[in-house]
């Protein structure tokens, strides 16, 4: 997958906060939007579950004595579908917010993975971990929570209070942006490592299970969607480490 970090750390959610929320869309050129309206009249038929929802676009993020705020705006689930369709990428801004959340297991040397299903629009078959895209309403909510969202949507667990940002990435031909974040389950007694975690069924195409770290470091980057790529990287520059969980 083509992505690369434009910001990394290790940053307690906490510490992220919404900036400027100027509520602009992001268009494309009069031209191209026209495409754009007649594609989507085209691609809603066949992908009846899709909307088209305002997903929140960054427009920028800078630091602020240790907090990092993101100034955003929006931009329509059809430009982006759009754009992806026809090689486009942004010309202002970062791009479309997302999510995706490394979920370790209580002894820190599994993590929680699916696969993507077959009749997704993008990335069909690829293995990823639980996230999504941030939506406009998301803006009344503090960042922490608007981030935990798609996770807890997706997830049955509940988590140790210890979430953190760990990286910035901007990929899926420079349209996207995703906060890659982490946390990890409460410990238990029981865990099983071959339990099979039930997911969505529009999401996932086998539920989701736990992948061990060292099988991670191991699996082809190209069955890996961008957050698990930067993370097999980590893991195999520095070794097994849990400093995500600190």
């Amino acid at each position: 997958m083509n992505f690369r970090a434009i910001w990394e750390g290790r940053l307690p959610l906490e510490r992220i906060r919404w900036g400027s929320k100027q509520f602009s869309e992001y268009k494309l050129p009069r031209k191209l939007d026209l495409k754009r309206r007649i594609n989507w009249e085209q691609y809603s038929q066949v992908n009846t579950n899709d909307y088209d929802g305002k997903l929140l676009f960054l427009e920028h993020f800078y630091d602020s004595k240790d907090k990092l705020i993101l100034d955003t705006g929006f931009i329509r689930y059809s430009t982006v579908i759009f754009m992806v369709k026809n090689n486009l990428s942004v010309k202002k801004g970062i791009g479309m917010l997302g999510v995706q959340c490394l979920i370790f297991s209580p002894c820190n040397n599994y993590i929680l993975v699916g696969e993507r299903t077959l009749s997704q629009s993008y990335y069909p078959g690829i293995t990823t971990i639980p996230g999504g895209m941030l939506e406009s309403e998301d803006l009344k909510s503090e960042p922490k929570l608007a981030f935990m969202r798609e996770i807890n949507e997706e997830t049955p667990f509940e988590f140790q209070p210890n979430a953190n940002l760990n990286a910035v990435l901007l990929g899926w031909n420079n349209i996207s942006v995703t906060f890659l974040t982490s946390i990890s389950i409460k410990s238990t007694n029981d865990f099983n490592p071959s339990e099979i975690i039930l997911g969505d069924k529009n999401e996932w195409e086998n539920n989701l299970r736990w992948l061990s770290i060292e099988e991670l470091k191991n699996y082809p980057p190209e069955k890996l969607l961008d957050g698990l790529t930067y993370y097999q990287l980590k893991t195999s520059e520095i070794g097994i480490s849990t400093d995500y969980l600190d």
